[in-house]
């Protein structure tokens, strides 16, 4: 899997199947309701899933249950580019706001204001390049460093169009070519500004090799991949003007749903409260933990003498990474 550097980045043009309308079509559209009209005739078809007339007669039936609230998303992508640069990746994004979403207890409401924080947002950043990585279906490299044995690490953003459930944007952590952790959040407005809540944090998959694990903690000097990552995202974080970051608990992921609660019961491999305890991470509610914005590090005397060297290698580690991001992101 190939991914830029973020200087790279060139605005996406998705394409719609042929015969149907298209991208600069739907984005003229007047209203939300043309474009909820469309959906559902099959006019516009964004996937082959659209062309599924049962699938089209459940999202008609769910937006007769949240009229408003679909309206208010569908309005926002009949009528500016960055909503419709989304749909050509996320193609079920006029639907997402009838399930559960982002984190447990989100109301269709809810889910509607964090769909449209999200992409006004990304409409916001100034660096045009930075924006659309956040838009970048391949996604583009934030973050480079090299372990101590030699290996290239990288941490890709965008939106790969992955675990939808959980967020609008990706992150994704290699070691040369394997993954090794993988995040999903999006951003929305809260009182104290603009806040990350990630609505998803799995490790490597169940199918890589556990000594591949251990290498990769081993070449960073004791640092895990999914710590490796939060720093990713943190430096992401105060690059962007988030002011603050929430995560999923245990039991406030999505698939803990009535709706999911079965057919995902073994998505869980690994407590995400354990995680963000170890971190310092404090519980904010039922469903989230407040992440701090920098993790602390331990003051050099606090640390045995027979370990300071290691922790010293460590902080250097985390250091290149956090230059390595904010360069990657500026440029």
């Amino acid at each position: 899997m190939e991914h830029s550097s973020l200087n790279e980045t060139e605005s996406l043009n998705g394409t719609f199947s042929s015969g149907q309308i298209g991208v600069e079509e739907t984005i003229k559209k007047s209203s939300g309701f043309s474009l909820f009209m469309d959906l559902l005739s099959g006019a516009c078809v964004p996937d082959n899933l659209w062309r599924d007339r049962m699938f089209r007669v459940k999202y008609a039936v769910r937006t007769l249950l949240h009229p408003l609230d679909t309206l208010k998303v569908l309005n926002k992508m009949a009528s500016e580019p960055v909503w419709q640069e989304a749909f050509s990746i996320q193609t079920k994004l006029p639907s997402k706001i009838h399930k559960p979403y982002l984190h447990l207890g989100l109301p269709s409401a809810g889910r509607a204001d964090a769909l449209v924080d999200h992409y006004e947002f990304v409409k916001s950043l100034e660096n045009v390049q930075m924006r659309n990585t956040f838009l970048s279906e391949k996604g583009n490299t934030v973050t480079q460093f090299t372990g101590k044995d030699g290996e290239a690490f990288r941490v890709v953003l965008g939106s790969i169009g992955k675990s939808e459930r959980e967020g609008e944007a990706n992150m994704f952590l290699y070691m040369e070519d394997t993954l090794l952790a993988a995040l999903t959040f999006s951003i929305v407005q809260r009182p104290e500004g603009p806040t990350m809540i990630v609505g998803g944090f799995q490790g490597a998959h169940r199918s890589t090799p556990h000594e591949v694990i251990k290498q990769a903690t081993k070449s960073c000097y004791g640092l895990f991949p999914k710590r490796l990552l939060l720093e990713s995202l943190q430096r992401v974080a105060a690059e962007t003007g988030v002011q603050r970051i929430l995560a999923v608990s245990d039991t406030g992921h999505v698939f803990r749903s009535l709706r999911y609660r079965h057919r995902k019961k073994n998505v869980f491999v690994a407590s995400y409260n354990e995680f963000w305890d170890s971190i310092s991470a404090t519980p904010y509610s039922p469903a989230l933990y407040d992440v701090p914005l920098e993790l602390p590090r331990k003051p050099m005397e606090e640390i045995a003498s027979k370990k300071r060297s290691e922790y010293r290698k460590r902080y250097t580690l985390l250091d290149e990474l956090h230059e390595s991001t904010a360069s990657l992101l500026k440029s």
